[in-house]
């Protein structure tokens, strides 16, 4: 087992972290993240994890739980908030609708960044999908809304100038996306 076997790809591979809480509720906790990998024929990779619920809960002791998965929607939906239980195929192992690999990495906390080594996973389909322009759009989009969400400045033009992508490029689903994005960092 490697993590080309599941899709993952030299360079930094956008996927939905997937944590649960310590309380005794285990809540979920959602968050796009990238995923680094320098060697796709082994079993570990990095990421950098900035103070968040996802650092918290992985600092406590819960895998991470990564979903691979092409929904632009539900990338915008995870980056600001957790999505609700109607999101999810299944609560246990978290696998999100739409989701095509899930993999579950145990994780190891060196300052900001977490030394991740896949544990197990399973591709639920093996899609045909060609390179979107619009979706990666929104990922790159994404990226800087949520810098932007935490006030860092000088990257409204970034964010719109992906925006014309989405516009340009996109479908629908990339297009509502964009728009929800706009309306999570109040940028009309």
């Amino acid at each position: 087992m490697k993590l080309s076997d599941f899709g993952f790809t030299e360079g930094i591979n956008e996927i939905i972290a997937i944590t649960r809480g310590v309380s005794d509720a285990g809540e979920l906790n959602a968050a796009p993240i990238g995923i680094i990998v320098e060697d796709a024929s082994s079993r570990v990779a990095r990421a950098r994890l900035f103070p968040s619920h996802t650092k918290e809960n992985v600092e406590n002791g819960s895998p991470l739980w990564a979903n691979i998965c092409f929904d632009a929607v539900l990338f915008v939906i995870s980056a600001f908030e957790d999505p609700g239980e109607e999101f999810y195929a299944s609560l246990n192992p978290p696998v999100l609708k739409g989701a095509v690999v899930c993999c579950r990495f145990d994780v190891e906390m060196d300052g900001g960044t977490a030394k991740l080594e896949l544990a197990e996973g399973t591709v639920i389909e093996r899609p045909l999908r060609a390179v979107n322009r619009g979706f990666n759009a929104v990922i790159e989009a994404t990226v800087h809304a949520t810098r932007y969400a935490m006030g860092v400045k000088n990257l409204e033009e970034k964010i719109r100038y992906y925006g014309t992508i989405v516009e340009k490029c996109g479908g629908s689903r990339e297009k509502e996306a964009y728009k929800l994005l706009l309306d999570y960092i109040r940028l009309k």
